[in-house]
C-alpha cells in the first residue's frame, strides 16, 4: 500500500511538473511576436488641411504607395495599398461625433495617386482615371451608400508654386452616393 502512495505522489509530481512545463513554453510562444515591427519612414506626411465647422480633418501624403478600390465577395467595396512610385494624397474628412447619438461617426476620404511630384496637371472627368481618384464614405448609413467609389466628374488642377510648394484645387461631384465635401483647395507641402 505504501508504494502504491509513492507512486501515485510520484506520478501526481510528474504530471504537474509536465503541466508547469507546457504553460511556461504556452506561454512563451504565445508572447513571442512574429509579425515585423512597424517601421518608421520618413515618406510620410500629416498636414491639417481648411476644414468645414465641426470636422476634423487632416492630409496624409505617403510615398512610394498607392491605393485602389477592390470588391470582396459580397461586392463591397475596400481599399487595397501597394508598393509603387507613386505619391498617394489622402484628404481625410471626420465629422465631429453628435453629443448622445448613437452611431454618429461619419468620414469621407478622397485618395490622389500621382505618378511623379507633378509641376502642372489639370484633369477633369474622365482623366481623373489617370490619379485614380476615389471617394470614400464611412457612416452608419445603408450599404449602398457606404465603401469606395471611383470619381468621375470634377476637376482637379495642381500647380507648382515654389519647391515642394503645390496649389491644389480639386471638385468634385458622384452621382451615385451623398457627399459633404464637394472641394478641396489647399496648399501642399510634401
Amino acid at each position: 500500500m505504501i508504494l502504491f502512495f509513492k507512486l501515485v505522489t510520484v506520478m501526481l509530481i510528474n504530471y504537474k511538473l509536465s503541466i508547469s512545463i507546457g504553460l511556461i513554453l504556452l506561454n512563451y510562444m504565445a508572447c513571442t511576436s512574429t509579425a515585423k515591427p512597424l517601421e518608421h519612414h520618413e515618406s510620410f506626411l500629416t498636414q491639417t488641411i481648411n476644414c468645414p465647422e465641426g470636422w476634423s480633418c487632416s492630409l496624409e501624403i505617403e510615398k512610394n504607395k498607392s491605393a485602389k478600390i477592390e470588391f470582396d465577395k459580397f461586392n463591397r467595396s475596400y481599399l487595397s495599398f501597394e508598393e509603387s512610385k507613386s505619391t498617394l494624397l489622402k484628404f481625410n474628412y471626420t465629422r465631429n461625433p453628435i453629443p448622445g447619438t448613437a452611431d454618429s461617426g461619419y468620414d469621407e476620404e478622397i485618395y490622389l495617386n500621382l505618378d511623379k511630384i507633378p509641376t502642372n496637371i489639370y484633369l477633369e472627368d474622365e482623366s481623373l482615371n489617370e490619379v485614380n481618384a476615389i471617394f470614400g464614405r464611412m457612416c452608419f448609413c445603408t450599404k449602398e451608400s457606404t465603401g469606395y467609389f471611383p470619381i468621375r466628374t470634377g476637376t482637379l488642377k495642381i500647380q507648382k508654386i515654389k519647391k515642394n510648394r503645390f496649389k491644389i484645387d480639386f471638385s468634385f461631384k458622384l452621382e451615385t452616393v451623398p457627399q459633404v465635401v464637394e472641394k478641396i483647395s489647399e496648399i501642399l507641402q510634401f
